[in-house]
């Protein structure tokens, strides 16, 4: 798999660092947004494979609203989104618009690499490998 370009949306130093440990270590190239507004300015001009977003960040755009002016920018981007807690409304939200990665805090450094390998061996019309096999 060729590398990809991630774009990762986080306001924490300690949670972005460990994202941009796990990516970069998987051979993708990384950009980092601190807030919603950084994150959106970015993901219009680059071309990225991945966007990971928190949800609970402050300033504006934040949380779903973030999420939505994202996805009409990059309508073909695939979204993984990260929050400690996400509700049953965001959870529906993110369904309708075609979102079905969650990353939820804390979370384990194989679930995501599963979750970016996953969306980018879709992205490449691969057929997903189950995580366990024969392979």
């Amino acid at each position: 798999m060729s590398m990809a370009k991630i774009l990762i949306i986080e306001d924490e130093p300690v949670v972005w660092s460990l994202l941009r440990r796990i990516i970069t270590g998987m051979g993708h190239q990384v950009e980092l947004a601190s807030d919603g507004q950084k994150g959106l300015a970015l993901a219009g001009q680059g071309q990225f494979d991945v966007i990971v977003s928190d949800l609970h960040m402050p300033g504006q755009p934040a949380g779903m609203e973030l999420i939505r002016q994202l996805h009409n920018l990059c309508p073909k981007c695939p979204i993984v989104i990260v929050s400690g807690y996400p509700s049953a409304e965001t959870l529906s939200e993110c369904e309708q618009l075609g979102i079905t990665d969650f990353l939820t805090k804390p979370f384990e450094m194989t679930f995501v690499q599963a979750s970016i390998e996953k969306i980018l061996k879709t992205k490449a019309g691969m057929a997903p490998v189950p995580a366990k096999g024969n392979a």
